[in-house]
């Protein structure tokens, strides 16, 4: 889901499977060059080529993620380009910034203001959660998407060893959001969650959540050890979610290109 490069407050255009030209913003930037969360399905530096608005030490405030989204969206807009998605998201998680709402009750005013037609959309990989007024901040988005590939707290801890937040934890605050959409990430090899055994609490798991809708998705190439599933194995855990659940599953690829 994380697409961005380090540092970048404002990232893009950078095109993407399912939501199309996508304008990011990274409302939490790493301090480092390499990723902060060292996780097995993290892809860094695939939009390395893509032009850098801000860089900034420390968390950005409010205004100058604001500022920054607003400067790129006007330059855009004046210059005939076009956009289809305006993402929150980036190399940490962006429900870890204090003043989320704040910052999405303005994207939200630009994207009506300057590209109307455009999605906007919160892409979280559920590490911080810790926002105030998560639910509020949810309401804003057309599409708040938050990562939830483990069935237990014992899958949970493998696959993110020294996570700040409990498992419990995770669920109970994905468990207050209306509307939300779920991604998993299904992986083979040193880890896996998507054997028969995992599949089955994991969509247990998904019933009590009651998304508005699940995308799958599996990462590309192998990284230590961990190994991408099959399509034909994304496309049977799809139709056991829409079986078990009655939700919406989309089978969603990983590629992003960088436009212009």
């Amino acid at each position: 889901m994380s697409t961005a490069p380090y540092h970048a407050i404002v990232y893009g255009p950078i095109k993407l499977p399912r939501l199309g030209i996508t304008l990011g913003v990274n409302p939490v930037p790493t301090q480092r060059e390499g990723c902060a969360s060292d996780c097995v399905y993290c892809k860094t530096g695939v939009a390395a080529s893509v032009p850098i608005i801000s860089r900034i030490k420390g968390l950005p405030s409010s205004g100058v993620v604001v500022t920054s989204a607003a400067r790129k969206l006007i330059e855009m807009q004046r210059a005939g380009e076009k956009i289809e998605t305006l993402a929150v998201t980036g190399d940490m998680d962006p429900t870890g910034h204090g003043h989320l709402l704040e910052i999405s009750e303005n994207l939200r005013d630009l994207r009506n203001k300057w590209f109307p037609k455009a999605d906007l959309v919160l892409l979280s990989e559920s590490r911080a959660l810790t926002c105030p007024e998560l639910r509020a901040v949810c309401t804003i988005y057309d599409e708040p998407v938050f990562r939830f590939d483990w069935g237990t707290a014992k899958t949970y801890e493998t696959f993110r060893p020294g996570a700040e937040l409990e498992y419990k934890t995770v669920f109970e605050r994905l468990a207050q959001i209306d509307r939300v959409i779920l991604q998993a990430s299904f992986v083979q090899g040193a880890l896996d969650n998507s054997s028969d055994k995992e599949l089955a609490v994991w969509l247990k798991k998904v019933e009590e959540l009651r998304p508005r809708e699940v995308h799958i998705t599996t990462p590309e190439g192998t990284r230590k050890g961990v190994k991408p599933v099959s399509a034909s194995r994304l496309e049977e855990i799809a139709a056991k979610v829409t079986e078990r659940t009655g939700t919406a599953t989309v089978v969603v690829a990983e590629t992003a290109q960088a436009v212009g």
